[in-house]
């Protein structure tokens, strides 16, 4: 978590690639001290649609077609939840559904102002509990890549 925050997270602010939003202990900021309970980051992104895909499974993903000018998608615009993460010392008091419901906000907001229709994930695959976590909320398992160790996530928006 730390080393997010202080390495990437400003650069990242800086050249708008993504925006990290921060959840702060209230009691601590009662004693006018700022302390980070968790965070999470949203990124526009592009979906690299897996080839083993269909055209009528890209019709769904995409929402209109599966194809453009003759030929199968093979990207789709998508907000990549790129980091979701807490403070150690705070494990017990904030859950991941809590941090996900805040991303979640600032989502509807996004999709609300521009459309869109996936949310994504990369997920570590040796990260089994992780991907259980998205996969209580909702998220469906779309893809893995043994050249990065990856494992991508979905969740289709409405409307």
């Amino acid at each position: 978590m730390v080393n997010f925050l202080r390495e990437r997270a400003s650069l990242f602010e800086a050249k708008a690639k993504s925006r990290t939003y921060l959840l702060l202990d209230e009691e601590a900021l009662h004693q006018g001290k700022i302390r980070i309970a968790a965070f999470f980051s949203l990124a526009p992104q592009v979906m690299f649609v897996p080839p083993d895909l269909s055209v009528r499974q890209v019709r769904r993903l995409d929402g209109f077609s599966g194809k453009i000018h003759g030929r199968k998608i093979e990207a789709l615009p998508a907000v990549l939840i790129g980091q979701l993460a807490k403070e150690d010392h705070f494990a017990e008091s904030i859950t991941g559904h809590e941090i996900l419901a805040h991303a979640w906000n600032v989502i509807g907001k996004a999709h609300a102002a521009i459309g869109g229709r996936i949310v994504m994930v990369d997920v570590k695959s040796s990260a089994e509990g992780l991907i259980r976590f998205y996969e209580r909320e909702n998220f469906k398992f779309i893809s893995q890549s043994e050249e990065t160790g990856l494992s991508q996530l979905i969740y289709m928006l409405s409307g």
